[in-house]
Formats: structure tokens, sequence, C-alpha cells
């Protein structure tokens, strides 16, 4: 990581499940770009490895290991974050889960084609559906309720969702994950609108096929890889350092004219 790159020097940034993959990826792209990043997510010893890392290539960093799903946690959040940062003034939504399983179960011969895709017998339980909207939806929606009011005082934000560009290609065994990223565009055009006049930003990004640890299994499969390269035009999946860039890009002062975009990063694969 380089340090180079200052355009969001004396900015501060929060970055949620943050530990490894994409998440990572961004916080030490926000890094790298000049900005303070909070590196948030549940495992205490990925934080460590984070920050360590960022701290070592000349970057600043802290780390608050928080469940969003725990509404009081994210207040000490807050009261954590405030004591070190004031203001916080670029918030990344990129904690997120999933499990494979159909809403009910289904006959072996409807299947999808999907490698990987797992037991189709084994249907998806009410807790399985409600962790995953509430860390992707609720999650999201409580984290920006703890940090855009300072935000809308200072005439000054950027709030940068992930999502998915499966809510366009539909993959299989993934309807509330698809549900809860599709809710994640439409939060962001909704708050793109209610806080424009105030110079906050909201845009989502929504990454098509990156390897990461919920996506491991397919991208290490010769027939997983055989698939991707068949769907995606660029015949290639994402670098996580290219999600990375977006997001510097976004949160940055040229991006100040962009809000209520959700941009797809996804070698064409939805076109």
């Amino acid at each position: 990581m380089s340090t180079d790159n200052n355009s969001l020097k004396g900015r501060v940034a929060l970055v949620t499940g943050s530990g490894r993959g994409l998440g990572r990826a961004i916080a030490e792209s926000l890094a790298c770009a000049g900005a303070h990043v909070w590196v948030v997510s549940r495992n205490h010893d990925e934080l460590d490895e984070v920050v360590t890392g960022i701290r070592a290539a000349g970057g600043s960093a802290d780390a608050a290991a928080v469940d969003l799903r725990d509404g009081t946690a994210l207040e000490a959040l807050r009261n954590q974050v405030s004591e070190r940062t004031p203001v916080v003034d670029i918030v990344v939504n990129n904690a997120g889960i999933n499990r494979k399983k159909p809403v009910v179960p289904v006959p072996d011969e409807a299947a999808g084609t999907q490698p990987g895709a797992g037991p189709v017998d084994l249907a998806m339980s009410d807790d399985d559906w409600n962790s995953i909207l509430d860390t992707h939806v609720r999650g999201s929606l409580h984290l920006i309720r703890a940090f855009v009011p300072a935000m809308l005082e200072q005439r000054h934000g950027r709030i940068v969702n992930i999502g998915s560009s499966s809510t366009l290609r539909s993959p299989d065994y993934c309807v509330p994950y698809q549900v809860a990223k599709g809710s994640l565009d439409h939060l962001t055009r909704g708050l793109a609108k209610e806080w424009a006049p105030y110079g906050v930003t909201v845009n989502s990004i929504a990454p098509g096929h990156f390897r990461t640890s919920m996506t491991k299994a397919l991208h290490d499969s010769e027939d997983g890889q055989a698939w991707l390269r068949q769907r995606i035009p660029m015949r290639r999946t994402g670098n996580p350092a290219e999600l990375g860039a977006l997001t510097v890009h976004l949160a940055g002062d040229l991006a100040s004219f962009i809000t209520g975009q959700t941009i797809y990063v996804d070698g064409g694969e939805t076109l």
C-alpha cells in the first residue's frame, strides 16, 4: 500500500465488515488516500491484523469490534469513535452474510446450475432470513443513523453502501441476500434525495464476482472457474483493489455531484 495519494487527507472513514475480503481492501484504499480509518468487524484478531498492516504502510487506523445487529453495541461504537474522532466523514456499509438455501425444499431435478450451490433439501429458516436482512439492512440503517446527523450539521459527508450485482442476475438460492441488497439500493436512492441539500451523498457499489470468504468454494474449483469465465464478458473476476479505488473516488471531493447511484463493478456480467 502506498500513501502517495492524499485526496482524503484529514477525513475520517468508517468501514464495516473490514476485517477481511472486500471490506479490508476498501479500508486499505481509504487509508492509502490519507483518511483515518475505523476498521469495524466482529472478529478482534482480523481487526488487529488490518490495523497493523495499515499503520505499517504509513496509514492511520483504529479498530472496533461490533455486531451491527446489536443496537446497544452501535451506540457504544458511536461513543467510542466520537472520543477519538468527533466527526466521521465517510461511512462504508460493507458488512454482509449469506446462506445459500432454497426458500422451501425443491426436488433434486430442479436444482440450480451454479457450482457449489449446496443441498436443495435444506430450506431457509426464519433465523437465516432475519440474520441476513438484519445484517445488511437494519445494521446499515442503524449505522447511518448514528453518524449522519453530524455530517448534516457540517454539510458534508459520504455514504457508500456495498450492494451486489446479484440483484440483477438472480444466483441460485440467494433470495434473502438479493432482497437485502435490493433494499440497500432503494435505501441509497431515498436517502440521497433526502440529504442532497446538505452536501451528503449516498451511493451504492454493486460488485460482481470477487473472491472472498463467502465465494471461496466457487472460485477455487475448476468447474467454478469455467462457469465464471463463461458468464463474465471480460473473462475474469474482479480485483478487490478496483472496488477500493472506486470507493476512494466516491468518498472524495471530485464525486460531490454523484449521488443516489448504484454502480455495477462486474466485468459486464449484468449487461
